[in-house]
Parts: structure tokens; C-alpha cells; sequence
């Protein structure tokens, strides 16, 4: 929350500006040199601004790490607030249909991947995030990702996929099958110098980032499915080994 208190000179909104313009410029510079090789100086003259302005909003450079981190969490939460809404809708619905499930899920990834991709600032968020999932970041920060984005995230992904594969929740089959899916909504950006080299591109523009998301997307929809044909295979195969059982005399 901005420090400063509203004025009539407008103050305030001055303040939430610098704010923001230090976040943003953390974010960047933790991304590119992480959390020892960004100065406190160098993320002030960057922002424009000189280092005791970025003391009054933080009071040190650890704040200003915690405020990126809350900042990339609100961001994405309210980027998918209505596709969670939607997924959780149809999850809790048990006459929800493989279809609705699978849909559900696919739009709550490809909101993330969207988000991931499109936003004018995805490439610092996407070198502060891999820094982050390889446990480059401050020692606590992970725990505050996981509470507030990851595990929320998880927790409707997971029921999704249990109920596709007919497994519970808690399986450890589940679980993985959540989160190895899930791991390619990042796939894409964490691999990008690779897929340019592989592609033969220069660079990746908007047109060619949809081809990516829909191939990515695609992959998706063609697993969830095969999960759902293999609980009906194993279902299947329950009924017939019942029906086999000789009756006792």
C-alpha cells in the first residue's frame, strides 16, 4: 500500500505513479541481474527517481522484492478470476460432462498462458518467475507464491483432473498429472531461445505466439482426453472381470 496520504495537490496519485514505476523497474532488473545484483541505486536511477525514494516506499530493497512479488500475484489473479470462477463452477456440478471439464480446464490455462505471453511486461515477469520456480528468489518468497497463486491454481486444476481420470484428489497419480500440464503453460516462454533456433525465427510476434498458444493448447485437450478414454478402458475392464467371476454353487 502507497505510503503517501492523499493531498489537494494531488500527492497521492503522484506517489501510487512512483509506486508503480519502481515496481515495475524491480521487477526487470531482479529479473535480469536477480535479488544480490540489483542495486537499490540502479533500480532508482532507472526508475528516474534517486535511492531515498525507493527507502520511503520500501524502506529497503527486500520490501521493494515483496511488493513485485504481490504485484505479479494480484496481476494474474484478477487476469483469471472469471475462468477460476467458471472451472470451480463446473467442477462442484456433478452432472458437469467430461466435455465442460475439459473445456473449464483449458480455459484456465489458456488464460495463463495468454497473460504469460501477452502482457507488455511478460519478459520481465517471465525472467523474475524462472528465477523464482528454480529457487533463485528470497528465501521466503516461494512459500508466498505457493500460498497465494500456485496452490489456489492447483487445487482447482487437480480436482479437474481427478474427476477426468476418476481418480481422488489426493492421489499422488492425480497430483502429478496436474502439475506436469500445468508445467507447460510455462513451457513455452521458459524455452523461447529454443524455439526460435529450432523454428528458424528471428523473433516471435503476436501471429506466431496464437499458433504457439493453440498447439500448446491442442496438446492439452488431447491428453485430458486420453486420460478420460483410459479411466473408461479401466471401467471397462472392472465390468467385464465382475461379470466373469463364476457364481458360487
Amino acid at each position: 500500500m502507497p505510503r503517501h496520504k492523499s493531498t489537494a495537490g494531488g500527492g497521492y496519485q503522484r506517489g501510487t505513479d512512483t509506486r508503480a514505476r519502481l515496481i515495475e523497474t524491480g521487477l526487470r532488473l531482479f529479473g535480469e541481474r536477480g535479488f544480490e545484483g540489483a542495486s537499490t541505486r540502479d533500480i532508482a536511477s532507472e526508475a528516474g527517481l534517486n535511492a531515498p525514494a525507493l527507502k520511503y516506499y520500501f524502506d529497503n530493497k527486500e520490501g521493494l522484492y515483496h511488493a513485485c512479488i504481490e504485484d505479479i500475484i494480484t496481476k494474474i489473479r484478477e487476469q483469471l478470476a472469471g475462468a477460476v470462477q467458471h472451472a470451480e463452477a463446473v467442477l462442484h456440478n456433478r452432472a458437469s460432462s467430461d466435455v465442460q471439464l475439459i473445456e473449464a480446464y483449458l480455459q484456465l490455462l489458456g488464460g495463463f498462458i495468454g497473460f504469460v505471453q501477452d502482457s507488455p511486461q511478460a519478459e520481465a515477469w517471465y525472467l523474475f518467475m524462472a528465477r523464482e520456480v528454480v529457487g533463485l528468489g528470497m528465501f521466503d518468497t516461494d512459500a508466498i507464491m505457493h500460498k497465494k497463486l500456485y496452490a489456489p491454481l492447483n487445487a482447482v486444476t487437480t480436482g479437474l483432473v481427478g474427476r477426468l481420470t476418476g481418480l481422488p484428489v489426493d492421489d499422488e497419480r492425480t497430483r502429478m498429472r496436474a502439475f506436469a500440464l500445468n508445467s507447460q503453460s510455462m513451457a513455452m516462454r521458459t524455452l523461447r531461445r529454443q524455439m526460435l533456433g529450432i523454428m528458424e525465427w528471428d523473433s516471435v510476434d503476436s501471429e506466431r505466439m496464437q499458433r504457439v498458444r493453440e498447439i500448446l493448447l491442442g496438446q492439452m485437450r488431447l491428453t485430458l482426453r486420453s486420460w478420460v478414454s483410459e479411466r473408461e478402458a479401466g471401467r471397462l475392464g472392472a465390468s467385464r472381470s465382475m461379470q466373469e467371476v463364476p457364481l458360487c454353487p
